[in-house]
């Protein structure tokens, strides 16, 4: 069994020449995605707040610095990751892989971008580690039942990120293929992410992205430095990593087709700022509210029929205390949905929860699992919504497959609509006009665009 040293061989021999437009095409449309996602976040919540307070511990007297997306701070490179990566996951807007239920851009363009800035290097580099990350922590994911995993309360994003992000470490650093292996087996020695965070409304389901960026930088660093790693972290008979969050796993799926067939072609975007499996009753409520020009006041009842991950954690009953929760829950996005014919951040404001009208229909809506959509979880994610209006009329929406999705993609337009939108959050339009230009080309760029 060596489905990790042939990862590791992949990631170092991998070229950018060698691989199909499309899929460089989709890398350049992935950073763009997470980092309009990290830059929509530059002032939201606490991370100012925490911006300053690693300034004073981990600020530029450091030999090796590296930028503080949009803050115009210098740190050194683990500080600014850990911070980079908290905003790329901030405001939920960022990339899904929806084979292993990850977060990937928040995890592999955060790395590959802070340690490229730190090291001086250009864009080709850059991207081609994006995609040997991406390529690694989706194959990581895939090999595990991500179903039984979220059931034990794991955050996949936190377990497998550490793996994607120590490839596009490893391949930045150039480090040797042992050195690779040893890295990759840090990286699992080091994941965690937990779900308890939602049963409170804690804010900190971004530390699971981030963490995971600055672990599989600091697993690449120990390995350059000689430290070892297993080998056989994936399948080791005494703490082997896929025994200890899944109950079941497929080593073969790691390195199946390796090099031939690319999971960032398999790369959700989320158009809607909140839990990706709330998405499918949004389009479902924006679907029926257009169609039948129902107005939110002739709503007497919903139901939400999904796959039981989704109930288990985005089907609460109880009606959302914060906007956290709020980003969580079926039921009141969906109700978002129908009350205000939209769901963007100004729907997670504070005084929207006490909108009577979106609170009324998020209590009369009910959130139960279907064996349709449970059985083709994880490979196709969807819901039905059957809305009962108070003069005796039901109406029921069916969606297969999201918007954003692999079936239903966003196009280059809106993709590049969302990211300055979010962008000049950060920067003047034109200098966010300026920066996706850049982003678009960015393979070409001997050095990576500022981002003070």
């Amino acid at each position: 069994m060596n489905e990790l040293r042939n990862l590791a061989r992949f990631i170092l021999s991998f070229r950018l020449e060698n691989v199909p437009e499309a899929v460089v095409n989709a890398a350049r449309y992935c950073v763009l995605d997470s980092m309009g996602a990290a830059l929509g976040a530059v002032h939201y919540g606490e991370i100012p707040g925490e911006c300053e307070r690693f300034k004073k511990w981990f600020g530029t007297s450091a030999p090796v610095t590296a930028s503080v997306w949009g803050h115009g701070e210098k740190m050194t490179p683990t500080a600014a990751l850990l911070l980079n990566g908290i905003m790329a996951h901030a405001l939920e807007l960022d990339d899904v892989h929806t084979g292993s239920k990850s977060h990937v851009g928040a995890v592999i363009v955060t790395t590959a971008w802070t340690l490229a800035d730190a090291l001086g290097i250009g864009g080709k580099e850059f991207l081609e580690a994006v995609i040997v990350g991406y390529e690694t922590m989706a194959r990581i994911g895939l090999g595990m039942d991500v179903v039984s995993n979220r059931k034990r309360g794991w955050h996949t994003t936190g377990l497998i990120g550490t793996f994607g992000a120590a490839a596009a470490a490893a391949r930045l650093l150039k480090l040797s293929e042992d050195q690779t292996v040893s890295a990759l087996g840090m990286g699992g020695s080091q994941s965690a992410g937990l779900w308890a965070f939602l049963a409170e409304g804690a804010t900190c389901k971004k530390l699971s992205p981030a963490r995971a960026a600055v672990n599989g930088l600091t697993s690449a660093l120990l390995a350059q430095g000689g430290m070892t790693g297993p080998e056989h972290i994936l399948d080791a008979e005494d703490g082997g990593f896929y025994a200890a969050v899944t109950d079941r796993f497929d080593m073969s799926k790691v390195d199946a087709e390796l090099g031939m067939r690319y999971e960032i072609l398999n790369i959700d975007k989320k158009p809607y700022p909140c839990c990706r499996s709330t998405h499918h009753a949004i389009d479902a409520a924006l679907m029926l509210r257009e169609k039948y020009r129902i107005a939110p006041e002739q709503i007497a009842s919903a139901l939400v029929e999904t796959y039981d991950v989704g109930v288990l954690q985005c089907g609460f009953a109880h009606y959302p205390s914060s906007y956290v929760e709020a980003k969580f829950s079926i039921a009141y996005t969906c109700a978002a949905a129908f009350a205000r014919g939209r769901v963007t951040q100004a729907e997670f404001r504070s005084e929207l929860l006490e909108d009577p009208q979106i609170k009324r229909i998020a209590e009369n809506t009910k959130v139960i699992p279907d064996k349709l959509f449970t059985e083709r979880y994880p490979k196709r994610w969807g819901s039905r919504v059957t809305v009962t209006l108070k003069d005796g009329r039901v109406l029921t929406q069916q969606i297969d497959d999201m918007s954003g999705s692999k079936a239903a993609p966003m196009s280059p337009e809106q993709e590049q609509g969302k990211f300055i939108g979010l962008s000049v959050e950060s920067f003047s339009l034109g200098k966010a006009q300026k920066l996706m230009a850049e982003i678009l080309k960015i393979e070409t760029l001997e050095k990576l665009p500022s981002l003070s």
